[in-house]
């Protein structure tokens, strides 16, 4: 509608240029016919008439030049007139030729982009209050739309096969050497048995779960006899305080026999775990057993309907924290450019060199499709679109030719009746 529109305009504006050229060229015509009746009158009509006759003559050859470019003045096939629809092709042609080796350069885009420095407009544009909220909210309704879309059965498979996988690929053997050395070298298997001795240790001295403890040992030997239940019973207190001296000694003694026997359990279990192939077998085929039971595998295919549904009831809200989330995000880029020059000239620098790539794949389609647009047009509609574009600046050559044709000839006039007096 907006281009009918300014169509409409653009030919409503000719009309009147053209109006005004052909009332010229008729005027000049009048002038000239009363001027030669009242030539003999008066000498200054015959300046007049000079005036005249010169403004129609001009008038009429650029009236002739304009028509030529766009068809045959007065229907007449005249030699090199109708220029345009007659060279419609050729025109197309070296305007694509010319916009592709003038205008679309690696040169001249880069140097437009870097005048323009992008990165400053689009942080602007990412910290207008309007755009972060319309980011957000986009980016809700189109998350949901995708999750909506997905095929759950699908995507459960994939992410359950994708874990599986992945899952199988880590090292456990190899992480537990790394994680053991670093325990061992910060003491940490140390600190963790105190923490052990300490759980232990508070258990065994709470008189309260002596019953308890006593009742396990009776089910943990499986006695029936009421003797031994009875002695069990009568000499558990004592050994369970023994016990408990015996685990408060190892806790507050660093140097214990049982604390060194504990690290050296830990060094040479180290030990068989880096060099033992024994070991890591067997935990590798531990771990490959344990990721295909169906109980890890139903885990694991059971990670995308969680998440979904979670994505689906946050996106669900009046104010999804997602949305929310996102526009948090658009503004600490935002913020980072405006603040981070580095950051800055980085982004300014991937626009250029990838304006750049752009330009150097598709520069040579630039033409052929400017070409290919324009051969889509008939001879008709081109010299129709020119003529609309830049008939009125034409018809401005029309008047000025009336004009200046006139002054030109009542120059020679002049000249000639100075002449002759003379």
């Amino acid at each position: 509608m907006e281009e009918l529109a300014a169509d409409r305009q653009q030919r409503a504006r000719l009309r009147r240029m053209q109006l005004w050229a052909g009332g010229l060229l008729l005027a000049s015509l009048l002038l000239f016919i009363v001027a030669q009746l009242l030539h003999a009158r008066h000498p200054a009509w015959g300046y007049v008439a000079a005036f005249a006759e010169a403004a129609v003559i001009g008038a009429m050859a650029d009236w002739f030049a304009v028509v030529a470019l766009f068809r045959h003045p007065l229907g007449i096939p005249v030699w090199h007139t109708a220029i345009i629809p007659r060279r419609k092709d050729d025109i197309a042609r070296s305007l694509g030729q010319f916009i592709e080796n003038h205008f679309i350069t690696e040169e001249g885009i880069t140097r437009r982009i870097r005048d323009a420095d992008p990165a400053t407009r689009i942080a602007s544009w990412l910290l207008h209050p309007v755009n972060k909220a319309r980011i957000g909210d986009a980016g809700a309704r189109a998350l949901r739309q995708l999750l909506l879309a997905i095929d759950d059965a699908e995507m459960s498979e994939a992410i359950r096969d994708i874990a599986t996988r992945q899952l199988a690929r880590i090292d456990l053997s190899g992480s537990a050497v790394t994680l053991a050395d670093m325990l061992v070298e910060a003491d940490k298997h140390q600190q963790l048995l105190n923490a052990v001795l300490d759980g232990i240790g508070g258990y065994l001295g709470n008189e309260e779960n002596r019953p308890r403890i006593t009742q396990f040992l009776i089910s943990a030997f499986d006695i029936d006899n009421a003797l031994l239940k009875m002695a069990l019973g009568r000499y558990a207190p004592r050994a369970i305080v023994s016990l408990h001296g015996t685990v408060a000694a190892i806790r507050n003694d660093p140097e214990h026999a049982f604390r060194l026997s504990f690290g050296e359990w830990v060094d040479a279990c180290i030990e068989r775990l880096r060099e033992d192939p024994e070991w890591r077998a067997r935990i590798a085929r531990h771990q490959s057993e344990t990721l295909a039971s169906p109980a890890v595998q139903s885990i694991l295919a059971g990670f995308w309907d969680a998440i979904r549904d979670h994505l689906l009831d946050d996106l669900g809200r009046d104010d999804p924290r997602i949305a929310a989330r996102t526009q948090a995000l658009v503004d600490r880029i935002g913020r980072l450019l405006v603040t981070d020059e580095s950051f800055r000239d980085w982004l300014n620098a991937a626009i250029e060199a990838g304006s750049r790539g752009l330009v150097h794949r598709y520069r040579g389609e630039a033409g052929k499709f400017i070409e290919q647009q324009l051969a889509q047009w008939t001879r008709e509609e081109m010299s129709e679109r020119i003529e609309l574009a830049l008939g009125r600046d034409l018809q401005f050559i029309r008047i000025n030719g009336t004009v200046v044709g006139g002054l030109i000839g009542l120059l020679i006039y002049t000249a000639l009746q100075l002449a002759g007096r003379s």
